[in-house]
């Protein structure tokens, strides 16, 4: 996925929606597809996972999650 792409598809969404990335150990993946997740922060989390967890709690956030995978696996 390109800047531009990225963009136009961002764009659809409210200014004020935050964007994440899924946290894990090592290396970057090509964007595949924009999910829109609810989220909370996790105040309890290691430092090699992702401060937010998904939610379904009533005080839960909107965010995008900019979602990728390793294609060559």
């Amino acid at each position: 996925m390109t800047t531009l792409q990225l963009i136009q598809l961002l764009q659809s969404f409210p200014p004020s929606t935050k964007v994440v990335v899924r946290g894990y150990e090592n290396g970057y993946n090509d964007i595949l597809k924009l999910i829109e997740i609810k989220i909370k922060p996790n105040a309890e989390s290691a430092w090699y996972n992702g401060e937010y967890e998904e939610s379904k709690e009533a005080d839960a956030i909107y965010a995008v999650n900019l979602f990728g995978e390793n294609q060559n696996s």
